[in-house]
């Protein structure tokens, strides 16, 4: 028998299917491990970004309100040098005491109605700032220092009847970014206003401030490519636009929709990760492509922290940290090129070990199948052998029949002509099985049974030109078994009371077989329910021990058939169904 190539082809594109689909499986897993790494260190970095921007805004608040503390210092001096009618006051005065006090500039606010204005000022373009109705919490702080002297918003610095705003563009256009710090205790119709350049503040973030840090953290992660701090307020939206006294516009310090760093790798959903971050308060990494290039972008939410010493308020913002994501592709796909090479060599080594598995198998199919093929051809041999000696022998029958009519023995021709007919009666019962395969086993269990004087009688029926759809050499196996196992049990029994019985039929599509013996008067059927385990047997020799009915149960099986085992009148019965084709 050789080995099939359809069954080894098809065995073959399984092992290849299993192998791809596990090493995709690895690798698609390696691949979200790095991602996962990778994510997990921007957002490593972003914490050590966060702490160390949180540290430094700490510092810079701290910085303004040492500056806000001296502003009231030099706002109670030059309420110390003016009159405390606003009316009595000039510019010209206003100017000398700034350049006497070392500040930048002097204004003096009046109410107009329901309004609030610079009416007096060392610096001519603050006296364009004819209202400051539409400035948010600074017009609230004006009006509480007018009217109670004292201002409570939760917003800027605070000391006794003073106010501090954050560092901020002035709207009158007279500097970049100036600290402004507002006084009036009730002993003067006016607010004095005092304010400084803050370019001592901006250089002390320059220093330690948050694009510092960015700077610093961008040189010693070459990976990343790009750092922003995008608004937690303003981003996205178009933010408020104040117009200074010569109407141009200009956005707030803290309305920027971009505080720090730079944000020039952009991408249209970039929105929905920075909100994403904002509502869930937790890292949002994804891969994007950029250029052409995979990257992973993490935002990163850092709300306004609860203020545990007097410091100006933060603005909350989401750092967002840019890093290139080939790295990851460059291993992933190093690793791929190895899993390739070992799914070449493991395929390799897997179809040579099919190839001699299946070499094994048809090894030992094919010493089961000789066996019972060597039985077969033995039992057609003995057959056609026993056809070839009636031919044979004709002549001589012929010849001795014609010496007895001629020497007149007339009862003794007509013995012998008894005994020949018999002879060929057998033989032509055998060949009418319609069955080669039954007919040769059944002519080899004959002659066994008239060598062990087995009283043996079988009848077939309906076989003529059957389609069985089952294999001779199984048919052989199964009827052969079932005998052998008939005659073992006889073979306890006196030479006269040996009877084996073998009766087979067609019926409704089935071919039904039956096989009986007489059995010991002791016998019971229910101390033999293991009689088709492998190897069980109630004999004590022989050359099929525990072997005969478990193989005959196995084809029986195999073919969809049935097995029934009765005990009746001192004989047991084995009656066999197959399905035929």
């Amino acid at each position: 028998m050789r080995i099939n190539s359809k069954v080894i082809f098809i065995t073959f594109i399984i092992v290849i299917l299993l192998l791809v689909t596990n090493n995709t499986s690895y690798y698609w897993f390696t691949k979200s491990l790095l991602t996962q790494a990778l994510s997990a260190r921007m957002e490593s970095t972003a914490i050590q970004i966060r702490t160390s921007i949180e540290q430094s805004e700490e510092g810079s608040f701290y910085v303004e309100d040492l500056i806000g503390e001296n502003l009231r210092s030099v706002a109670l001096f030059v309420q110390s040098q003016l009159d405390p009618d606003i009316a009595k006051v000039t510019n010209e005065q206003l100017v000398e005491l700034a350049k006497q006090a070392g500040i930048d500039g002097i204004s003096l606010m009046k109410r107009n109605g329901a309004d609030i204005m610079v009416d007096k000022s060392s610096e001519p373009k603050e006296l364009k700032l004819v209202s400051t109705k539409s400035f948010g919490y600074w017009f609230t702080a004006f009006s509480q220092l007018f009217d109670n002297h004292q201002v409570t918003i939760p917003e800027g610095q605070k000391l006794k009847n003073f106010f501090s705003g954050i560092y901020e563009v002035p709207a009158s256009g007279s500097s970049d970014v100036s600290k402004f710090g507002y006084f009036n205790d009730g002993t003067t119709n006016y607010i004095i206003c005092v304010f400084v350049n803050a370019d001592k503040i901006q250089r002390f973030k320059q220093i330690v401030g948050a694009d510092t840090i960015v700077k610093k953290t961008l040189a010693s992660n070459l990976d990343i490519m790009e750092i922003s701090g995008l608004n937690g307020v303003t981003f996205g939206t178009k933010p408020i636009e104040y117009k200074d006294s010569n109407g141009v516009p200009f956005i707030s310090v803290y309305d920027r929709p971009v505080l720090f760093g730079t944000y020039n790798i952009t991408n249209d959903k970039d929105l929905t990760y920075y909100k994403e971050s904002i509502e869930k308060n937790k890292p949002v990494s994804v891969v994007q492509s950029w250029k052409g290039k995979p990257i992973l972008k993490t935002f990163m939410y850092v709300p306004v922290k609860k203020k545990l010493t007097e410091v100006q308020s933060e603005v909350p913002f989401v750092i967002t940290i840019v890093s290139d994501y080939q790295t990851i592709q460059k291993t992933l796909n190093k690793q791929l090129v190895q899993l390739s090479l070992l799914i070449v060599l493991f395929t390799i080594f897997s179809c040579v070990f099919i190839y001699f598995v299946f070499r094994f198998i048809t090894k030992s199919r094919e010493t089961a199948v000789q066996s019972t093929q060597e039985l077969y051809i033995q039992n057609v041999d003995l057959m056609f052998a026993t056809i070839r000696s009636q031919r044979h022998d004709f002549l001589n029958h012929v010849q001795t029949m014609y010496a007895l009519l001629a020497n007149g023995k007339k009862e003794d021709q007509m013995r012998y002509m008894k005994e020949l007919i018999e002879e060929i009666n057998e033989v032509n019962d055998i060949i009418r099985i319609g069955h080669p395969a039954i007919a040769a086993l059944i002519q080899a269990k004959i002659a066994l049974a008239m060598r062990t004087k087995i009283e043996f009688s079988y009848q077939f029926t309906g076989l003529e030109g059957l389609s069985l759809g089952v294999k001779s050499v199984d048919i052989v196996k199964i009827i052969g078994n079932l005998i052998d196992n008939a005659f073992d049990e006889v073979n306890k029994f006196p030479p006269g009371e040996r009877e084996v019985m073998v009766n087979g039929w067609s019926e409704s599509n089935h071919l039904t077989i039956s096989v009986s013996n007489p059995v010991q008067p002791d016998f019971q059927l229910e101390d033999y329910n293991q009689m088709f385990s492998i190897g069980y047997s109630t004999k004590v020799d022989g050359e099929h021990q525990g072997l005969g009915l478990s193989v005959v149960k196995e084809r029986i099986e195999y073919y969809k058939g049935t097995i029934e085992v009765s005990v009746e009148d001192g004989c047991i019965c084995f009656q066999i169904s197959i399905p035929m084709q």
